[in-house]
């Protein structure tokens, strides 16, 4: 990805322990091979989770997402299924991170339009809370300039892109998935307003 974009990796804290959950921002199909390439590790035992509705709706596209990025299936409410996605979704979610692999989701649940952040749903911080394992705030940001919804190749002459790693967080013992949510959408904004090679 280097001969189309110019990436830089910003760290703001140390590798917490793994399974975690990688909670990013989403702006363009170039978040995913972005954020799996800066994680400490690479890819290396950490599924995606993909709209079920989007990536899930033909046994071809499913095949070739699972393959690239060790997708899973995740729903979005109000939309419709493939008919590769079935089964899974919490069920595989739940059963990779008892296995010990991380999960990356975007909660958001889609790309951005306009490259704004949206509201955060409360599923990757449940699954903190339901398993005892910290979240990893990501915030990336150019990808939305460089690759939009409707463009299937990066914009000409690397345009820059920065991928920024937060400190992992941990819930409070008193902490509901909302409030937890809350805390994880914020720190992820930190991010995104983060200069490079600076602290949110």
């Amino acid at each position: 990805m280097s001969a189309t974009l110019r990436i830089s990796v910003c760290r703001h804290g140390a590798p917490g322990p793994s399974p975690v959950v990688v909670a990013a921002n989403h702006a363009s199909h170039l978040d995913t091979p972005l954020i799996l390439q800066a994680l400490p590790g690479g890819p290396r035992r950490t599924a995606v989770g993909a709209a079920a509705d989007y990536f899930y709706a033909s046994r071809l596209r499913s095949a070739g997402v699972r393959l690239l990025f060790n997708t899973f299936p995740v729903r979005r409410p109000a939309r419709p299924t493939g008919p590769r996605a079935a089964h899974g979704g919490r069920a595989d979610a739940d059963r990779l991170l008892t296995a010990g692999w991380n999960l990356l989701l975007f909660p958001e649940g889609t790309r951005s339009r306009d490259g704004v952040l949206g509201d955060f749903r409360r599923g990757a911080a449940a699954l903190c809370l339901r398993h005892g394992v910290p979240c990893l705030p990501v915030g990336v940001t150019g990808t939305h300039h460089a690759m939009p919804r409707g463009r299937r190749w990066p914009r000409p002459g690397r345009p820059p892109v920065v991928v920024h790693l937060g400190a992992p967080l941990t819930p409070a013992p008193a902490e509901d998935a909302q409030a937890f949510t809350g805390r994880v959408a914020a720190a992820v904004r930190a991010l995104i307003a983060c200069p490079l090679g600076e602290q949110p």
